[in-house]
């Protein structure tokens, strides 16, 4: 796929930098979102602010219900950010998240069962193929934000659980929330740089760690080793069990920093070593020292997580060769290298391999669409109407799309409209 690098941002200079460091600048540029429910216009108490920072605009609940208050929050997150960039928010590159956040007010909407009944969504890709379906919910608090699946598709029982968990964010704090809840993620393994290569799935983190994994050592010979680098317990959880699933797989270990693969040996017999590529030394020698050097034939893919594939897609930038970018499967991690070791002997991965089966996998996708282009199922949506819909998706209301775009209500009203027009379909919940 291809993608367009916005341009022409606005204020990112260092005199809008200083300018943003004052409490004036961010007064005038607080609000409060709104929203419209059986006909009446309801705005809620709290307040929010837009930050733009290195090419990235967010729109951050403040959680404040005066405006001087919420002006200050609005300073000392941009300053935050400023000195540390967007992770010192809880973004979820290199798995960096707040263990403390601050409280909401009492007065806030988002304690209202209503507010989270309004914001169900069903979400289009599941984690696994036997998935159920369910409805899920985005809860966003103190510049993070995270879609849980609710496990049901009774708005009921769902809003009651969106409550629950935004309530365990408040009081215990996002690193509580998400060990005790499932998370929905979107994982990319990066095989190439230049031309960017990259395989992307949705996964949903497992509390309380993985499913126990089936004794494999009877076939463990015909098993390529993998091993796994990721300080999230959960994640790393989950991605263990998904590339114990995969065929000709197996995954031995799970290390919560770079430094702790001293502990692996020649014994172990390491194949395939998965590391997120946002902790610290990935880039420097400690990689090197710690494996590269003592395991010269494995090969070690970076992957990254985020909230969802479009943030994915808005973080690809910096390749001169251009972006490919494809979906695998639910379930399917390792899904561009199962063809090849679906064997009965054990696959032998190197770097040349993996680079051949980089090339093959993605000349395959690219050879599918010319020689096979079919009729497109969807009509043509504006550029415009494809920003309304990734919202909407989001379970965003009417007001909420208007704000975060830039527009009116009753312009949201007639692209919503337009949208339903090309699709054929009648309502928000069938156009999702």
């Amino acid at each position: 796929m291809s993608k367009q690098v916005a341009a022409g941002w606005v204020g990112t200079g260092k005199a809008a930098a200083d300018q943003r460091m004052e409490l004036a600048y961010w007064r005038t540029r607080v609000f409060r979102n709104s929203y419209v429910r059986a006909g009446k216009l309801h705005r809620v108490r709290g307040w929010s602010a837009k930050i733009q920072y290195h090419g990235v605009r967010r729109t951050l609940s403040l959680g404040a219900v005066d405006q001087d208050v919420a002006a200050a929050k609005a300073a000392s997150l941009f300053a935050k950010i400023q000195q540390h960039g967007w992770p010192a928010l809880g973004q979820r590159e290199g798995s960096i998240r707040p263990s403390v956040v601050a409280a909401p007010d009492e007065a806030d909407p988002r304690e209202s069962l209503d507010y989270w009944r309004l914001r169900l969504v069903e979400r289009k890709y599941p984690a696994t193929s036997d998935a159920k379906p369910e409805l899920s919910c985005r809860i966003e608090h103190d510049g993070t934000g995270c879609y849980f699946p609710l496990g049901t598709l009774n708005e009921a029982q769902a809003a009651e659980r969106a409550l629950r968990i935004f309530n365990c964010v408040i009081g215990e704090g996002w690193e509580t929330a998400v060990a005790r809840h499932r998370c929905e993620l979107t994982m990319a393994l990066f095989w190439f740089g230049s031309p960017l290569c990259c395989t992307y799935t949705t996964i949903h983190t497992r509390p309380g760690g993985a499913r126990r994994l089936a004794n494999r050592d009877e076939v463990a010979p015909t098993l390529v080793n993998v091993f796994v680098v990721e300080p999230d317990a959960t994640v790393a959880a989950t991605l263990r069990e998904l590339t114990s699933q995969a065929p000709g797989f197996d995954c031995r270990g799970a290390f919560a920093d770079i430094g702790s693969l001293r502990e692996l040996g020649q014994a172990d017999e390491p194949g395939l070593l998965l590391v997120n590529r946002g902790l610290p030394g990935f880039s420097g020698e400690e990689l090197d020292v710690c494996f590269k050097q003592r395991f010269r034939g494995c090969p070690v893919v970076p992957f990254l997580t985020f909230e969802d594939s479009e943030q994915l897609f808005n973080s690809t930038a910096g390749s001169r060769y251009g972006y490919y970018l494809h979906r695998t499967p639910p379930g399917h991690v390792l899904h561009l290298l199962e063809e090849k070791s679906a064997a009965k002997r054990k696959l032998r991965l190197d770097t040349a391999t993996i680079s051949r089966r980089v090339r093959q996998y993605f000349k395959k996708q690219v050879d599918y669409l010319v020689g096979e282009p079919g009729e497109d199922t969807l009509p043509h949506l504006t550029p415009r109407e494809h920003q309304v819909m990734t919202h909407l998706c989001r379970g965003a209301l009417d007001k909420e799309i208007a704000e975060w775009l830039s527009i009116s209500s009753w312009t949201v009203h007639n692209h919503l409209k337009n949208i339903y027009e090309k699709l054929g379909v009648q309502n928000r919940t069938e156009a999702v």
